[in-house]
């Protein structure tokens, strides 16, 4: 559970500063990719609870895919931002 309030507020802070330097809104920004995280670390969550009894992959693999679907949505807004630029 760490693991994964720690990648939230890096999440956080990441999606803050890509939105600087992409002049975007930063708050909009940090609230869609905590939203996005959290959202996907609960379904991961659930999904490892189900799946497994190792209690160290139940709590180590949602904040592992939740990290990655954060990294998808900033490459989203990303590509959204550059199409809406050109």
């Amino acid at each position: 559970m760490l693991l994964a309030k720690i990648a939230a507020v890096v999440m956080l802070v990441w999606f803050y500063q890509t939105a600087k330097e992409n002049a975007q809104e930063p708050f909009k920004w940090a609230i869609i990719g905590l939203i996005g995280f959290g959202i996907t670390w609960e379904a991961a969550h659930l999904l490892t609870d189900t799946l497994t009894e190792n209690r160290v992959i139940a709590s180590t693999l949602p904040a592992v895919i939740a990290t990655v679907g954060a990294v998808l949505i900033r490459q989203k807004l990303l590509v959204d931002t550059k199409r809406d630029n050109s």
